[in-house]
């Protein structure tokens, strides 16, 4: 089965959104003088390849452990946007067609840049006209890659709280310079944390002829 794994790797020098905490894996014991290595893992719920729960933006939202696994798991579309495309607009959007409950991960030309080793603030994000035109048209998730959907010039991060607010779910810093444009099984798990916000992410994407068509 072709695995293709969308997921940033999680190390130390990482970039990181500004003044969310780098990772962090530190040793607690060994096995030269314990007999066992065991480590403690520091990151923001947030960190590489993650998803957003309602609760990262709307009080009283759904925390991760709460969600709706189905969402994550289940046909996907990537849709490229062109590279000369700044901010992804409605008009961006239409030419698309995105039927209600589909899972939509956008590729911009966050992807064909190179590796980050530091955050950059000039990556392709969502204008507001594209979060109201994805929650008309009844989407479950959407993704990108980039770090957020909202652009680092946004106020009040405008897409977040619209399509939190729809219960739409998010995913950002995906991977996706070498993801063909198409259709495809999406798995995007989290970790069960009790009242998180978010949470780093495996995500991958299977091809749609190598597992059951009744994952939906």
């Amino acid at each position: 089965m072709e695995i293709i794994d969308i997921s940033l790797p999680i190390s130390p020098g990482m970039a990181v959104w500004p003044g969310d905490p780098p990772p962090e894996l530190d040793l607690v014991t060994t096995l030269p003088r314990d007999g066992v290595q065991t480590s403690r893992l520091t990151l923001s719920t947030h960190t590489g390849t993650h998803l957003d729960a309602p609760r990262h933006f709307i009080a009283g939202g759904r925390t991760i452990d709460q969600l709706d696994l189905g969402a994550l798991l289940g046909a996907c579309c990537v849709i490229e946007i062109a590279p000369e495309v700044q901010q992804v607009t409605q008009e961006s959007l239409r030419p698309f067609t995105l039927p209600p409950g589909a899972r939509v991960l956008l590729k911009t030309r966050n992807s064909h840049r190179p590796p980050a080793q530091a955050f950059t603030p000039d990556f392709v994000a969502l204008d507001p006209s594209a979060a109201t035109y994805l929650c008309e048209q009844g989407i479950r998730l959407v993704g990108i890659d980039g770090p957020s959907l909202d652009a680092w010039s946004a106020s009040d991060f405008p897409c977040h709280r619209r399509l939190l607010a729809a219960d739409i779910l998010l995913l950002e810093n995906l991977v996706l310079r070498h993801v063909a444009p198409g259709t495809y099984r999406l798995i995007a798990l989290p970790l069960n944390l009790c009242g998180a916000d978010g949470s780093p992410v495996r995500a991958i994407l299977l091809p749609c002829n190598s597992s059951p068509d009744s994952a939906s």
